[in-house]
């Protein structure tokens, strides 16, 4: 496919309706292959038909005139219903296509689902990281309608792998595994949840094969395989191309519909270089902090800081050699932690914690470090820092290991420590030789000390780099939540507030119903910045979705009781990378569009591009990864206002921007990040806290960043 540079190739495909008039049967009688229709189409096709009543719900079929149906027919020139008008409707045409794709694949024995919001997802066999198990690529095809010309669409988008057994349900090998374990099966190419299984599978069990799950992996101890690496773009684009040539070219599709063969494209939109400033650091600007850190840090830590370990009876060689790159006594690392982050590597002798047991440690940690307190040897006025040397990954999938990380996080920080985690089996080099009682390392190690380096640095409250100062006094406060899959813990909302030049300023956090409390910390943070700066001129919000008028409301009533007249404008970036509508820009190998580049999707929606491609780059490192561009919508609340106005084009430019830049702000690591910190942070804080014994943090627990 040939286009012009500066276009952007979409996975959206252009069709023709086959029939201007479409004929379905409406029946008030739920069954087989029956789609339920929306209350709109209920309540329109109520009047259409005359009914005396409106019923509860209306149900359609395309195929077939069952017994106490109604016949209608109606044009498909889509439309919103008006009065006189008779053309079947966009969701009632959704619901029509989607069932005659789901049709068309099942002809091609192929298994085929609808997900949450009707899309068809069909499943075309590829092979499985796993033994004894077929795979299948997951394909979602939408129908939608474009908003300018009304025109249907087809977007094809390609997603996972899914896994299922060869072996049947009812062999031995399931014979203990609890029901619950069990989610989607496949039998005879449908897919079923277990739960809800027709009588003809139940009864032809042997026919029925799971799907692998995380709580079948867990149940058979599988190792869930590495994530595939690589340039995703790419792989995207083969796959459609693939699936598009394949199989939706057949002249079997065009009595469903007339499918244009070429991608849609679209001229996408630049934010300005000027955007995009180079981040400060103590003593100069870079624009990568991997080289900008050699300055020093932006903000330093001006009290005194000592640190010590918290190790195995094993891993005490492996302490004496790490605490000989914090000194700067090795060549590979001569900067040591004062030459990189300007903090004095300091110990105490006898304080660092030695446990024996690597199953349960916590007990010994707890009465170890209770017994140092009660005889002083933690000085007030002092801050401390534990550097844990763990024997499990805390991306173990023994929940009981998992679980050690987190207590032993919260017991320091319960006592004011902050802690930061090296994972031994990482560190030691091959067969853990030692060397005049110090370690043999992994020869990478002194690569990974940067990192390790900046997160004890933002940890303690000093800044390693920033944004420029800014023009505007505004106050920016992430919220974002998470749900533990181990724990089924309900979600936590977390808000985040930093100054628009990203100083970090602090944070609260609280399960996912607390909405007065989340808007009251909100106003706290608005207020402590007001005292601070004098003025502020907007409140910006980065939300993991968008606000809802109950979710604004006790914010605004706040500002106004603060006698604050500002807007309020919310940013809402989808947490996971958009993997539906997707640009690709043909025009380079690797296909990803330039940083900046953003797509406006409709009034208030974007697609926004965030990655190292930067317009002076010529090549990629691999290592910084491809993503993909970031979903954001944009709402603007002017003072006193609950109608949300779309912002004007230079301010939804900064907006974006602001997006962006947040994302450079991200402080464990040198590299590059692209998911802003006003929603990484949060979410990392809510994948720990669910974790915790205790609901309250200390005070220390919400003026740092100790969760890095």
């Amino acid at each position: 496919m040939i286009v012009e540079d500066n276009k952007l190739v979409l996975n959206v495909l252009v069709f023709k309706h086959i029939q201007q008039k479409l004929r379905a049967y409406i029946t008030t009688e739920d069954g087989l292959n029956r789609t339920r229709l929306c209350t709109k189409d209920r309540d329109f096709l109520t009047k259409y038909l005359h009914l005396k009543e409106s019923p509860e719900f209306l149900y359609s079929t395309f195929d077939e005139n069952l017994p106490n149906s109604m016949e209608v027919t109606l044009s498909t020139s889509v439309g919103e219903y008006k009065e006189g008008e008779s053309c079947w409707s966009f969701s009632f045409l959704k619901k029509y296509y989607s069932h005659q794709l789901a049709n068309y694949f099942h002809s091609l024995g192929m298994p085929v689902k609808y997900d949450f919001v009707s899309d068809t997802q069909v499943w075309v066999k590829t092979t499985s990281p796993y033994p004894n198990s077929t795979g299948y690529r997951v394909f979602t095809l939408r129908v939608q309608f474009n908003q300018l010309t009304k025109q249907p669409e087809l977007m094809v988008m390609a997603g996972e792998i899914r896994s299922v057994f060869n072996t049947a349900i009812s062999q031995p090998m399931f014979t203990e595994i609890p029901q619950g374990k069990m989610t989607w099966v496949i039998y005879k190419n449908n897919i079923f949840r277990y739960k809800y299984l027709p009588e003809d599978a139940r009864r032809n069990l042997g026919e029925v094969f799971p799907c692998i799950s995380l709580g079948l992996m867990h149940e058979l101890k599988l190792k869930k395989p590495a994530p595939v690496k690589g340039n995703r773009y790419i792989k995207y684009w083969e796959e459609i191309e693939a699936f598009k040539k394949n199989y939706l070219q057949p002249e079997s599709l065009l009595r469903i519909m007339d499918i244009n063969q070429n991608w849609v494209t679209q001229n996408p939109l630049s934010l300005n270089a000027s955007k995009f400033k180079p981040l400060q650091f103590g003593k100069g600007e870079n624009t990568e902090p991997k080289y900008g850190m050699k300055m020093g840090p932006k903000h330093l830590v001006s009290d005194e800081v000592v640190f010590f370990f918290v190790l195995h009876e094993g891993d005490k060689a492996l302490a004496t050699t790490i605490n000989d790159y914090l000194a700067g006594d090795k060549s590979d690392f001569r900067e040591g932690m004062y030459g990189y982050i300007n903090i004095r590597y300091n110990t105490v002798p006898h304080l660092s914690i030695v446990f024996n047991n690597k199953e349960n440690p916590l007990p010994e940690i707890e009465a170890k470090l209770n017994e140092k307190f009660k005889n002083k040897q933690f000085e007030t006025g002092k801050r401390y820092v534990a550097i844990y040397l763990s024997p499990h990954s805390k991306w173990t999938t023994n929940l009981q290991y998992k679980a050690i990380y987190y207590q032993i996080k919260e017991v320091l920080l319960n006592k004011g420590i902050v802690s930061q985690t090296i994972e031994v089996d990482k560190t030691w080099g091959s067969g853990r030789n030692i060397e005049k009682d110090k370690a043999l390392l992994n020869s990478n190690f002194h690569f990974s000390l940067p990192n390790i380096l900046v997160a004890i640095l933002a940890k303690l409250g000093g800044t390693p780099w920033s944004l420029e100062p800014q023009l505007t006094d505004e106050l920016v406060i992430g919220i974002s939540a998470y749900r533990s899959r181990d724990l089924d813990r309900k979600y936590l909302g977390s808000a985040f507030s930093f100054t628009n030049e990203g100083r970090f300023r602090g944070f609260d956090c609280f399960r996912s119903n607390q909405t007065d409390e989340l808007a009251g910390s909100i106003l706290l943070a608005v207020k402590d910045y007001c005292e601070a700066h004098k003025t502020l001129e907007r409140l910006v919000i980065h939300f993991y979705k968008n606000l809802s008028w109950k979710e604004l409301k006790p914010i605004e009533m706040g500002l106004a009781e603060l006698g604050l007249s500002v807007p309020v404008v919310v940013v809402s970036v989808n947490k996971n990378y958009s993997n539906d509508l997707i640009g690709f820009n043909l025009a380079h190998s690797h296909k990803m569009p330039f940083t900046g580049t953003y797509l406006p999707i409709n009034n208030y929606q974007y697609l926004l591009y965030n990655n190292q491609f930067l317009s002076s780059k010529t090549t990629l490192n691999d290592r910084e990864g491809y993503p993909f561009p970031l979903k954001i919508s944009l709402q603007k609340f002017p003072p006193s206002s609950n109608e949300a106005v779309q912002p004007e084009a230079e301010e939804s430019a900064t907006l974006l921007a602001q997006v962006c830049r947040f994302s450079q702000l991200y402080w464990k690591s040198v590299s590059r990040q692209w998911m802003p910190v006003t929603l990484k942070y949060p979410e990392m804080l809510a994948q720990i806290v669910p974790h915790f014994k205790y609901a309250d943090l200390p005070p220390m627990g919400k003026e740092s960043l100790w969760f890095l």
